[in-house]
């Protein structure tokens, strides 16, 4: 057995899911309450009935990836920069198989979702941890350029982030963007939560043409969150050509292709749009109402601009973050996900997650609430 997989310390996030014979609330996993559109599953239907269920092209669907490139990548093209994935795990996965070389060097933002640092030890290089709290869960480029050396082989940014919601500003990413013309490691921006942001957000895809050169970028992104098609496995990852050669090859070695019948289902899913944009709106929604009734108890947070999700300070209530989820989850029937999964440095957090209904994110305020006054009236 592999001796860096026996090493790895990683439980998946569902381990801290709710039972599913319970009655509580799930606020521990990114999968949205919300099914696939209409249109999602019957593009599958359809493809099923018609016998569309050949293998597809090892770089995935040309109609599909066209889409794709249309409707979010429009600065590289469908031909040759872009390869479906079995999910964006996969994706990323395949890119590091591409990229690591026993020693390389990847830098790494913590807070950070769990499988890039254990990923890169698995693939022998090292993962480089800098941690964000410091400089309000982002990097910038005083501190990226303390921490790039000659093995450096990549960086990995997720924006918005998973678990804190941060985003960048067009001007916070342009004086990254200088930074990184000026090196030669690739970046890695995984996207994953792209749509849940508003309406000024600028990704790092729109800019690179204008500051940098776009070869340097890998870019991952999938249906899974901003779809609800986290059980059809469709991932993307947009690089060049080169990259993208050696990703189709590890796609043969490792799935022999993407599911024809799941394929057509993304089509369905990215044609919907308005599905798409009330999900997005509804999640983005929970995630502000979560935040305004923080503010009312005085309760910590980094302040999410993106994602649905909310990273919690909660060490006033003189509880560790895993202490805390046991808490919720024995008296309240909350399930929620302690903030040391991200990081070790993170045992005060807890991640909650808001694309769920909102009565849910309601009860769980009001639970909060509750133990908030039994904390304080106990002192």
């Amino acid at each position: 057995m592999n001796k860096n997989l026996m090493k790895t310390n990683l439980k998946p996030l569902s381990h801290y899911s709710k039972n599913p014979n319970d009655d509580g609330i799930d606020l521990s996993l990114g999968e949205g309450h919300f099914n696939s559109s209409f249109n999602a599953k019957l593009k599958a239907y359809e493809a099923l009935l018609d016998n569309n269920t050949k293998y597809s092209k090892v770089e995935g669907d040309e109609t599909l990836r066209k889409l794709i490139i249309e409707n979010y990548y429009p600065n590289f093209n469908y031909q040759d920069e872009i390869v479906v994935t079995n999910g964006s795990t996969q994706g990323f996965f395949s890119v590091m198989l591409t990229l690591i070389n026993k020693g390389d060097e990847v830098i790494i933002l913590s807070p950070h979702y769990p499988i890039y640092e254990n990923v890169v030890r698995l693939l022998g290089g090292t993962p480089v941890i800098i941690d964000t709290r410091e400089t309000n869960f982002k990097i910038n480029s005083v501190i990226l350029e303390k921490n790039i050396t000659k093995k450096t082989k990549a960086l990995i940014i997720n924006e918005p982030n998973n678990p804190t919601g941060v985003t960048y500003t067009t001007q916070e990413k342009i004086e990254l963007l200088k930074l990184f013309k000026n090196n030669k490691f690739y970046v890695i921006i995984d996207e994953l939560y792209r749509l849940y942001t508003k309406s000024d957000y600028v990704s790092l895809s729109e800019l690179i043409y204008d500051y940098n050169n776009k070869e340097q970028f890998i870019f991952i992104n999938g249906l899974s969150k901003s779809h609800l098609m986290t059980g059809y496995r469709i991932g993307y990852v947009i690089s060049n050509k080169i990259i993208n050669e050696e990703l189709k090859k590890i796609n043969f070695l490792s799935v022999g292709c993407i599911s024809s019948v799941m394929q057509q289902g993304a089509i369905g899913a990215i044609l919907d749009e308005e599905h798409t944009k009330f999900v997005n709106n509804y999640y983005l929604n929970n995630l502000e109402l979560l935040k305004e009734e923080l503010m009312d108890i005085k309760v910590d947070y980094v302040n999410a601009t993106g994602a649905y999700y909310l990273f919690i300070n909660v060490s006033k209530f003189n509880l560790t973050g895993k202490e805390f989820c046991y808490k919720f989850k024995e008296k309240y029937h909350i399930s929620l996900v302690p903030g040391e999964v991200f990081g070790i440095k993170y045992q005060d957090y807890v991640r909650i997650s808001c694309c769920k209904d909102v009565k849910d994110i309601v009860k769980f305020i009001n639970y909060l609430k509750n133990f908030y006054d039994e904390i304080i009236s106990s002192k």
